[in-house]
């Protein structure tokens, strides 16, 4: 098994264990709430830093799969090779976004590194710390399709 094949799995295991962390976390929220007398003021909290994993490590995995919002009615008008090329102009700009917010997410888990959330009392440089992956999963991702598409294109001559 290749290591990019490796990364995809660790990376469809982590969301699903995220997931199922947020699930059951707000589970035990619903049932608190409705059946005890008292209600664990953590489970907001750990739930929203579970959904902020999960999305953060699912986003490079959507742009692998193209799984992310678009609007193709354009894209189905357009002509294989035009279509490889619009889509990697819009990879391009992906990974342009993903580097700037790359390059500025860095310093601000430095900021918050001192902070903790209110209930969990986590250092709050992990919360953010999900910026700079979704930021770098995306960008090697989007890079990596980019890399696809211009093997296309070349061997589309």
């Amino acid at each position: 098994m290749s290591a990019f094949k490796r990364l995809d799995k660790v990376l469809e295991w982590a969301v699903i264990g995220y997931f199922i962390l947020m699930i059951l976390t707000v589970c035990l929220q619903v049932f608190a709430r409705y059946a005890l007398p008292w209600s664990p003021p953590w489970t907001e909290e750990l739930a929203r830093f579970a959904f902020i994993y999960m999305v953060s490590l699912g986003a490079g995995l959507a742009i692998k799969d193209r799984s992310y919002v678009n609007v193709d009615i354009l894209l189905q008008s357009l002509g294989e090779r035009k279509r490889v090329i619009l889509d990697s102009f819009i990879l391009m700009l992906i990974s342009l976004l993903m580097g700037l917010m790359l390059w500025y997410a860095i310093p601000l888990v430095q900021i918050v590194k001192l902070q903790q959330s209110a209930s969990l009392k986590l250092n709050m440089a992990f919360v953010y710390f999900s910026m700079c992956c979704m930021a770098a999963l995306v960008l090697f991702y989007a890079l990596r399709e980019l890399q696809k598409n211009i093997h296309l294109l070349r061997g589309s001559r």
